[in-house]
């Protein structure tokens, strides 16, 4: 027994020196003395020996006595090396300060794998944009900044990255758009409401270009945009931001539609609160925000909250927005964790938004004026509640997350404006009263140019006796106050027995339709859609030694919609299981691999996809993703990544009928999923020569699609909610007696491939430490096919009823709503607390739209058809100039121009002004939409 311990004191006499002496204490950030928790510090001993920080940024390693270099390192920033020089049993504490890394390869993004990792090691596209590229723009919200990066651009609201998305205006999104991980789309329409994004704390915004599904679901079949916002830091920070817009007359002094007296007459929709003092001789539209945020740490409490106030009248008449939105977030640390990381909380927000849109313009003499068959907007009330759960266990490498969500919409269609009266619409077309008199008395003479060729089945020549006899009746009449008749018809209805007229009699039931008519019932109650919406999700991570990671998870999200138009209610349900591996080999080679299944289901439509297994069909929809990225050298990376997407058509697209704009969405039940994938080839580099330093990345890539979901505009059958595609249609439609509706329907098409290549560089020409230069410029080749155009051009051709709708204005291989070339570019050149930067943009033309808008196949000269009526009625045809026309004219390469100057005036205060479309370009981004004209814009920031 002595010899034991006799051996025992030997053992510890002599493993003593290398294990007994401590070196401790914390890793901050250099700049904001934030602790960095998760650091690593480590030194190389027979192997790598390490350990990584607490949650308070704190460290203790056991060192050999002697001399040792320590590194310490955190993704994000520079490496530390410590030489450390220890006696025996010696206890030593060392703070460590850490410098962000200003390599531009080696920003920290979470958004490629849900875990945190190098923008250089990522396998995918993706653009980057930081609080300071946000602040220079000072957008009014975050669409106008997104808009400046290559491959991105948003139409009506709506975001398509490299040409993914189109136009569907207001429903159904390919690009799914996050807030610190969590989905902002709406449960019920699939669309985006930019109004939820907290510009005033935003922190950093990344963008990942393809299909994305794998890791977030549906609707990231185009690629996503995840908004990280800003945590708390240990000083108290407060933010005050207030800014002013005036929007400049249109380069066409006619299509001006406000003047002076305007806001006093109370058409504008909605009042700034300036309108009436400090603007109150200004004739424009303006637009006003205010936004305050603050943020910090109490004890082991993360606070923070802001408030966002925004009003803007619109360069459009009744395109206006109101919003009010409040939101926060609390997070507890809970202490003494031996080293692990626990921490849990909850965010919330709260909306209210009053906002209107149109996609008709009134004619294109008015392409300001909003058609009154779009006199709608709409008022939302939406709140969410997400609760977390985080914790890190470092020694293990291991990481569990939930978080949840609680969300309720209610929304309702509001009239912007009264609707004018049928003796104001009557009025204005000079009528003939006598000639109405003579009808009422049973004389159908005026009529006979109409009736005659109508019962003789000659169409073209009942179309051209009806003007005829109209221009007989109403001889001052405009298409514009044709279409005021016609809403104003659409909103009271028609008498029942209406088609009787084209027997020459006069409708039975004409005198109680007209007393209804005279002595209007009390307005219609508002009718409130609610939604609902329940998300929990599950992730678990773990990094191995070798530098592997894996994240895997579970998701569950339930919907419950009520139309109160429809009286309709719906559920869906969404079941989903991801797994990703990421890799690193030999410090070169990032590899990336993940699988996700899902099943999805709404009311009792169980098997929204079905996968054959084995020969066997189960209701589940799997979807792959795979990447790597190879470093060629120190700034050289290789990547190659291809990825499958898929899209659940949301409830409106599906089951309910919803104004959009003034215009409805009409339901289809037929529709199914969209799925497809994307596959990239890409190079960046980084570089630096003379005062020059940045990166120039090019990708090639190939998407495609199959079921895609495209909209589809044209004329609807109230009374069933279907599509107006042959004049036995339309004879329905009379006999029912409900009118006809305006608006879209989304339906599957076979097959579509986008290819094409993107190029851009970024980076700083620095002329001094003083003066330098920062720049972003892009370009974008798309080829946006339409796989399956011959065997529909086929089909179409055989097409008899001249009511029938055709796909698209043209016979093209494209797709709608897309431009082949694209050049962006963001220039900011900066001199000491002086920024002076510019956005530039050039577009080439669109390649077709939708047929109900234009037909730009070739016809023999002077023939018309009825769609070139229909066309110049709901579109307008002001002396010979109509949609065809304008387009035809607009529809060219465009080139905009905006132009800011900023200037710090202290540490706290920072003042911009700002001109957007600096040359006041007349253009338009899709039909009957025009850009807003010259913008002069002020703001002034306030951090303390």
């Amino acid at each position: 027994m002595k010899t034991f311990y006799s051996f025992i004191v030997c053992m510890l006499f002599f493993s003593t020196p290398g294990i007994a002496q401590i070196l401790k204490g914390h890793i901050y950030d250099a700049t904001t003395s934030e602790p960095l928790a998760g650091a690593t510090v480590s030194y190389k001993l027979d192997g790598n020996q390490g350990v990584t920080s607490d949650a308070n940024g704190a460290y203790e390693i056991k060192v050999p006595s002697g001399g040792v270099d320590l590194v310490v390192s955190y993704i994000g920033y520079e490496d530390v090396l410590i030489p450390i020089v220890i006696e025996k049993r010696e206890i030593m504490t060392k703070d460590v300060y850490m410098k962000q890394s200003t390599e531009l390869l080696q920003e920290v993004v979470v958004s490629a794998g849900r875990f945190e990792q190098k923008l250089s090691d990522v396998t995918v596209s993706m653009d980057l944009l930081k609080a300071t590229d946000i602040a220079r723009q000072a957008p009014t919200d975050i669409t106008s900044t997104l808009q400046t990066l290559s491959g991105i651009d948003i139409v009506d609201k709506q975001p398509s990255i490299r040409g993914g998305g189109g136009w569907t205006y207001s429903v159904g999104a390919r690009s799914q758009i996050l807030v610190d991980g969590m989905s902002t789309l709406s449960p019920q329409t699939g669309a985006i409401n930019w109004n939820t994004i907290p510009l005033e704390n935003v922190e950093q915004v990344e963008v990942i270009k393809g299909a994305s599904s794998v890791l977030y679901g549906s609707s990231a079949l185009n690629g996503i945009i995840n908004v990280r916002t800003a945590r708390p830091g240990i000083a108290p920070r407060t933010r005050l931001s207030a800014y002013v817009g005036i929007y400049g007359d249109p380069a066409n002094e006619e299509y001006r539609w406000s003047d002076k007296n305007f806001w006093k007459e109370g058409k504008y929709a909605v009042k700034p609160l300036l309108r009436n003092s400090l603007f109150s001789g200004v004739r424009n539209p303006i637009y006003e925000g205010f936004d305050f945020s603050h943020s910090r740490r109490i004890g082991n409490f993360d606070v923070s909250g802001g408030l966002n106030l925004f009003t803007d009248e619109g360069y459009r008449q009744q395109s206006y927005n109101k919003r009010f939105r409040v939101g926060g977030s609390l997070t507890y640390h809970q202490p003494d964790m031996d080293g692990k990381v626990l921490n849990y909380g909850f965010n919330a927000d709260f909306l209210s938004n009053k906002y209107g849109d149109f996609f008709i313009w009134r004619s294109p003499a008015e392409p300001l004026r909003p058609s009154p068959f779009t006199n709608m907007g709409r008022e939302e009330n939406n709140f969410h509640i997400d609760p977390f759960i985080n914790y890190t266990d470092p020694d293990r490498g291991i990481t569990h997350k939930i978080k949840g969500r609680f969300y309720y919409s209610g929304d309702n269609i509001v009239r912007p404006t009264e609707e004018a009266s049928i003796l104001d619409i009557l009025g204005n077309m000079g009528t003939d009263v006598q000639a109405i008199q003579n009808i009422a008395g049973g004389d159908m003479s005026i009529l006979l140019p109409f009736i005659q060729p109508a019962l003789q089945g000659d169409l073209n020549g009942a179309i051209n006796g009806l003007f005829t006899s109209l221009g007989t009746i109403f001889p001052n009449a405009t298409t514009s106050d044709y279409c005021d008749l016609i809403s104003w018809t659409m909103n009271h209805g028609l008498p029942k027995d209406f088609t009787s007229i084209l027997n020459g009699k006069l409708p039975s039931d004409l005198a109680p339709w007209l007393s209804g008519v005279l002595n209007p019932s009390n307005k219609a109650p508002t009718l409130i859609d609610k939604n609902y919406d329940y998300f929990l999700d599950y992730q678990f991570g773990k990094h191995f030694d070798g530098g592997a990671q894996i994240t895997t998870g579970l998701t569950y999200e339930h919907i419950r919609n009520y139309s109160a138009v429809m009286d309709e209610t719906h559920h869906s349900d969404n079941v989903a299981a991801y797994f990703q591996y990421d890799q690193r080999f030999f410090d070169r080679l990032s590899v990336s691999a993940g699988v996700r299944t899902e099943y999805y289901r709404v009311d009792n439509h169980y098997r929204e996809a079905d996968t054959k297994v084995f020969g066997t069909k189960i209701p589940i929809r799997p979807v792959f993703r795979a990447g790597l990225n190879y470093q060629l050298a120190d700034y050289s990376f290789l990547r190659a990544s291809f990825g499958q997407g898929y899209r659940n058509p949301s409830i409106v697209e599906k089951f309910l009928r919803k104004d959009i704009g003034g215009v409805g969405v009409y339901p289809n039940l037929d529709i199914k999923p969209e799925k497809g994938f994307n596959a990239e080839v890409g190079f960046k580099q980084g570089y630096g020569f003379g005062n020059f330093r940045g990166t120039f990345d090019m990708a090639g890539f190939y998407t495609q699609y199959k079921n895609m979901i495209e909209f589809q505009f044209g004329l609807f059958d109230n009374s069933n909610n279907k599509m107006i595609n042959s004049i036995g249609d339309a004879l329905h439609m009379l006999g029912a007696g409900q009118g006809f509706g305006i608006g879209a329907q989304f339906h599957n098409v076979s097959e579509a491939r986008i290819y094409g290549l993107e190029i851009g560089t970024a980076g700083e020409y620095s002329f001094n430490k003083h003066t330098k230069l920062l720049y972003n410029v892009g370009y974008v080749y798309l080829e946006p096919r339409d796989a399956d155009y011959k065997e529909r051009k086929a089909i179409e051709d055989s097409y008899t009823d001249p009511l029938q709708m055709k796909e698209k204005s043209n016979d093209s291989p494209y797709l709608k709503y897309r431009q082949k070339h694209t050049v962006k570019g963001t220039f900011d050149f900066q001199w000491k607390r002086v920024n002076l930067g510019v956005n530039l943009a050039w577009k080439s033309k669109m390649k077709a739209v939708d047929y109900i808008m234009l037909d730009e196949r070739e016809k023999p000269l002077g023939q018309a058809d009825i769609m070139d009526y229909v066309r110049n009625i709901l579109f307008g045809n002001i002396e010979g100039e109509n949609l065809a026309s304008y387009w035809k004219a607009h529809n060219t390469d465009y080139f905009t121009m905006d132009m800011r100057f900023g200037v710090k005036v202290t540490k706290e205060v920072a003042f911009q002004f700002m001109v957007n479309n600096l040359l006041n370009k007349e253009y338009s981004y899709r039909p009957m939409a025009l850009g807003a004209p010259r913008t002069f814009a002020v703001k002034l920031d306030v951090t303390f």
